[in-house]
């Protein structure tokens, strides 16, 4: 004999609470918050972290800030990219305008006292106060000017210095990877009543070969990262 079917279930009637009534709030992800991301990025991160003046350490001055989270954040931002991988013209584009000095980590702008060296030679002494770099679009033509404020005299002295400048490949042994750098060669120097230039300039300025072959680490409209021999010099554009 066939099995009896199963007893129907007993029907339940369902008490209504609007409590439980209430549909249930969708999930969603939490709203996009691109400006704090933006902010995480490394060159946000290093835009924010650079001082309103140009910064570097002082080996002689204990007290001095190291600015170590500044080189690292260089560092973090020169892996972006390789700027070798750009075409000459776009690099020179791109490098064009007026920049302004920011940071640099090199210990021999502090020793001479700024690019130039001439605040340590006036009577008294002098102060850094900025430098400018004005690149033109021609092979020919880089312009320095760096403020310094002596402590006797005027309040402030500029010393402008005309240079030639041009893009320059080659490899990197200790780096094991192609290169840009920017080349540039002073060749003459000026402030106040004073000129001097030719082979004075070229060969013997000794405190401005610091600057005298940049790699491009990292450019784009805003910020630009150079690496010297061991130091990071950090540009803001200003035009």
């Amino acid at each position: 004999a066939a099995p009896a079917a199963a007893p129907a279930p007993a029907r339940v009637e369902t008490l209504s609470d609007p409590r439980f009534d209430a549909p249930a709030a969708p999930r969603t992800a939490p709203p996009a918050q691109p400006a704090q991301k933006q902010a995480k990025t490394p060159v946000a991160a290093l835009l924010r972290a650079l001082p309103a003046t140009c910064a570097y350490p002082d080996p002689d001055d204990p007290e001095a800030p190291t600015y170590d989270q500044l080189t690292a954040l260089c560092k973090d931002v020169a892996a972006i990219r390789d700027e070798a991988q750009r075409g000459d013209l776009e690099l020179v584009d791109l490098l064009t305008g007026t920049w302004e000095l920011a940071f640099t980590s090199s210990p021999s702008f502090a020793f001479n006292k700024g690019f130039t060296g001439v605040a340590g030679t006036l009577p008294g002494g002098a102060d850094f106060v900025s430098l400018t770099q004005t690149i033109s679009d021609s092979v020919d033509a880089v312009v320095y000017v760096e403020k310094i404020a002596p402590q006797i005299g005027v309040d402030e002295l500029d010393v402008t210095v005309a240079s030639d400048w041009g893009l320059n490949r080659r490899f990197d042994a200790l780096q094991r990877c192609q290169r840009v750098y920017v080349d540039c060669l002073p060749r003459k120097v000026t402030y106040g009543p004073v000129t001097v230039d030719g082979k004075r300039v070229e060969r013997g300025w000794k405190s401005m070969r610091v600057m005298n072959a940049l790699a491009v680490e990292y450019i784009d409209d805003s910020v630009r990262v150079m690496q010297g021999t061991t130091a990071y010099f950090v540009f803001r554009k200003v035009t």
